[in-house]
């Protein structure tokens, strides 16, 4: 069996602040690129009101999509993006993204996200399916959590 050639990180978490906090020391350790994909899209579509007042929404979404298709082709680079936009280019981030989900508490999350207990637990499911690696936090602290990301990397990049 061949083995699976990574060619950079992408970070997710049910809290996208703290995932971006966390790529970005990562991405310095490394020595690595890093971006955001929540600001990506804002650079690549600037008026996002405006092009689904003009064009469609099925043409800003083909827009978003686009952008994010081209995150994933980005090598050396360490990637943070948002659950939401995960699962909706997962097929793209997955061919060779080491993708690390940091499972942040439950209460943690209560405190600082909208999302509703219901929600959590599918989306922490669906992200513990398509996870390379999961990092379950029991302390919320962004160096931990990145010094334990950083110890699982090494057997894998």
């Amino acid at each position: 069996m061949e083995e699976k050639k990574y060619n950079k990180i992408v970070v997710v978490s049910l809290y996208e602040k703290f995932s971006t906090h966390v790529a970005k020391n990562i991405s310095n350790d490394l020595g690595m690129l890093f971006c955001s994909a929540r600001e990506l899209l804002a650079y690549e579509i600037m008026d996002r009101k405006l092009m689904e007042e003009k064009c469609s929404v099925e043409y800003l979404k083909k827009q978003e999509q686009r952008v994010l298709r081209n995150l994933a082709s980005y090598e050396n680079v360490c990637v943070s993006i948002s659950y939401e936009r995960f699962m909706e280019s997962y097929a793209d981030f997955q061919k060779n993204s080491v993708i690390v989900f940091i499972d942040l508490p439950k209460t943690y999350i209560k405190q600082k996200s909208k999302i509703s207990y219901i929600r959590y637990d599918e989306r922490k499911a669906r992200l513990e399916q398509n996870s390379t690696i999961i990092i379950r936090v029991r302390k919320v602290d962004a160096k931990l959590v990145k010094n334990k990301i950083l110890k699982l990397l090494g057997g894998i990049l």
